[in-house]
């Protein structure tokens, strides 16, 4: 007798076998209901045959925002288990926050994906405690260059673009990549700061500014 359904949402065909092959080993009470990268016919499948857990990566290569994918799955009532990069830290806090059952990077063991999935049919979440620390911790190290450092303070600060060129005695697109990549740096440790009052908090925040 089947005991767990599940669905698989992988847009990468070696990743999608290799995680259905160990669930199948370690698992074989497992009726896999979808495997594929397609939101509207998993939604079809769980609609038809039920779901016990759909493992989603969070980015499926179809152009829609990860979340909303994320928020149609949980709407089925089924618990989602998310199996991603760790280079993609503020999506996963976004879909931990959403509502997301437990996360595993990708390049977790075998052992790991098999206690994640137990335990979230069995109705917990999962989260191995050092991904909890990297992914959860309020201490950010987004490890920001001398020049990062003054261009992010002075734009956050209140200047100008032209300003904080004139002030570091660059061009205007210099300073501007300077931002850009201080911004780039930050959502690699999970924080997004896509406005300037974003910014000015986290510099506060990250002492840069008094």
């Amino acid at each position: 007798m089947v005991s767990r359904r599940i669905a698989i949402l992988e847009d990468h065909p070696l990743m999608l076998r290799a995680v259905s092959s160990n669930l199948a080993l370690h698992l074989p009470d497992t009726e896999f209901i979808y495997q594929g990268k397609s939101i509207s016919e998993a939604l079809t499948a769980i609609d038809v045959a039920g779901c016990d857990l759909v493992l989603l990566d969070l980015d499926l290569g179809d152009g829609i925002p990860p979340i909303q994918n994320l928020e149609k799955l949980l709407a089925t009532g089924t618990p989602v288990l998310i199996v991603s990069a760790l280079a993609e830290q503020f999506l996963v806090r976004q879909a931990l926050t959403n509502g997301a059952s437990g996360f595993i990077s990708k390049n977790a063991n075998e052992s790991t994906l098999i206690d994640a999935v137990t335990s979230i049919i069995s109705g917990e979440n999962y989260m191995s405690a050092d991904i909890a620390t990297i992914l959860l911790s309020d201490k950010t190290d987004p490890g920001l260059s001398a020049q990062e450092k003054q261009a992010l303070s002075l734009y956050a600060s209140g200047l100008k673009l032209d300003a904080v060129a004139r002030s570091m005695n660059l061009s205007r697109s210099t300073a501007s990549e300077y931002i850009q990549r201080a911004r780039k740096k930050y959502i690699k440790v999970g924080v997004n700061l896509p406005t300037k009052t974003d910014l000015y908090r986290q510099a506060q925040k990250d002492g840069l500014l008094p």
